[in-house]
């Protein structure tokens, strides 16, 4: 793991701003000033000055895909006879998917994962085999995990507080009924999530009164669960870890780890898979350290149900596309 040289310092007061914003980035600056014993100015000056320096880089809706009759395919790749161009080349090969939602660079066992929003096995193989006819000399070897849950959780390491809130992405394929102007609101949101009602309604050609019905609709349907921020966590000294858990099994003890694992406060992700690990977790960490002594209390505090574990450090997310079809 390579130690971040460079960190940006930023006031307990920002921290408390983000903390605020995250699972909740919709939320207006009036609610947090109140909430935080400050000025709407002040929040508003903030959350500007944050975005300038690039520790905010985007906002979106966490969109629940599986309600749009979507399942979660991931597929991490470790490359052969690679260099930067033909690894470039790869990246933007499947950006330009409209399928494929995720694209990132790792170190570690696997040099770029990549999740593929698919209503079925059939539409997924199609993919891959688009990726393998094209790519399939580089690619020394692949794996291929479905996640079934997600949890999304609040930013608790830069105030280094405890809190059980998440947001669950996941749960049986159903499709929700919506139509081309539900999407074009979800498309919007995805990428730009503070947008307020009336600049998706002029960008839409609607009402304002449309517009909210139809996301309030949305939220009804759990098609969108929630609003998050995307944090430029390198500039804040952080690296990012995914850790891949195989468990001694069964209902119990997973949820016990889940439990366990929301309440660490490095966690931003807790995912459900079937494939590569039996559960799997991200976390924003300073050090090697931090790391190493986040996972020697895990397995103490669960000493009968983590059979092996595994890591790798995410790099860099080269693409990231919410919303599937919609690119």
């Amino acid at each position: 793991m390579n130690p971040n040289t460079y960190s940006l310092s930023i006031s307990e007061k920002e921290k408390k701003i983000l903390y605020e914003l995250s699972l909740n980035a919709r939320e207006s600056f009036s609610n947090i000033a109140k909430d935080l014993k400050l000025s709407r100015q002040v929040v508003s000056y903030s959350v500007e000055a944050l975005e300038k320096k690039g520790v905010i880089e985007s906002y979106y809706a966490i969109l629940n895909i599986n309600r749009l009759g979507f399942l979660y395919h991931r597929v991490f790749f470790k490359f052969r006879n690679v260099d930067h161009v033909k690894e470039q080349a790869i990246i933007n090969f499947c950006s330009r998917n409209k399928k494929i939602g995720w694209v990132v660079q790792h170190h570690g066992d696997w040099d770029l994962g990549i999740a593929v929003w698919s209503k079925n096995a059939i539409e997924f193989e199609g993919v891959l085999d688009d990726i393998l006819e094209k790519y399939g000399n580089y690619i020394d070897e692949k794996i291929i995990s479905v996640s079934t849950t997600i949890h999304h959780l609040k930013h608790k390491f830069l105030l280094n507080k405890k809190s059980q809130k998440d947001l669950v992405l996941g749960g049986e394929t159903h499709s929700v009924d919506i139509d081309q102007t539900d999407y074009d609101i979800l498309g919007i949101l995805s990428k730009t999530a503070r947008k307020t009602f009336i600049e998706i309604s002029e960008q839409l050609s609607l009402t304002p009164n449309v517009v909210k019905g139809r996301i309030e609709k949305l939220h009804k349907n759990r098609v969108i669960l929630g609003y998050n921020l995307k944090l430029n966590h390198r500039l804040l000294g952080y690296t990012h870890i995914k850790v891949f858990l195989q468990l001694n099994r069964n209902k119990e003890s997973i949820q016990k780890l889940i439990a366990y694992l929301k309440n660490l406060i490095e966690t931003i992700y807790i995912t459900r898979a079937i494939g590569i690990a039996d559960l799997e977790f991200e976390l924003f960490v300073k050090s090697n350290e931090e790391f190493y002594d986040c996972m020697k209390k895990l397995k103490l505090a669960l000493p009968n149900t983590i059979r092996s574990h595994s890591w790798l450090i995410i790099h860099y997310e080269s693409y990231i596309n919410y919303l599937p079809i919609k690119k």
